[in-house]
């Protein structure tokens, strides 16, 4: 008994799994990432003394500043969460240092902020696109709950697109 197998038909097939030179040459659409696309993170403040208070938009005297951060594209978040795991062969389990995936997130995806238009050591400097350890050492210098709050509003954002 013979069995017949069916013609191979190859340049058949490579047409088909081809994109059409129209869809490969036109803009990025919905659904996709760029590198353009950001978002911000408003965060506003009020003086207390010689300390600065994370207060609500609409408190009076509030002063209001802006964090820009560019959205991650899926190979940027695989990369990244590698670069801060580890293994713990005790607990025998991957472990993700989030300090570590913060200080990432600010210095590859933060774009700018306000608050060097008040204080010039404040000035955000990048190579090749990366934040300067001098910049990251300004980001530092902000009192922790300014920080603190950058960081939980950019990440609800990374984390859970809210």
């Amino acid at each position: 008994m013979a069995v017949v197998q069916p013609k191979d038909d190859k340049k058949k097939n490579d047409v088909k799994n081809e994109p059409r030179v129209d869809e490969r040459l036109m803009e990025p659409g919905d659904y996709e990432i760029t590198s353009d696309v950001t978002f911000d993170v408003d965060i506003y403040l009020k003086k207390e003394g010689s300390r600065w208070m994370v207060v609500d938009k609409g408190m009076k005297d509030a002063i209001e500043h802006k964090v820009v951060f560019r959205m991650w594209n899926y190979d940027e978040m695989v990369e990244m969460r590698k670069m801060c795991t580890s293994y713990d062969s005790n607990k025998r389990m991957h472990m993700i240092d989030n300090d570590a995936l913060n200080r990432l997130k600010v210095q590859k995806l933060m774009v700018s902020w306000t608050f060097g238009n008040d204080n010039p050591r404040l000035k955000l400097h990048r190579i090749q696109g990366t934040l300067t350890d001098e910049s990251w050492g300004a980001f530092k210098r902000l009192q922790p709950n300014i920080i603190t709050t950058i960081l939980d509003k950019a990440n609800r954002v990374y984390e859970f697109n809210g």
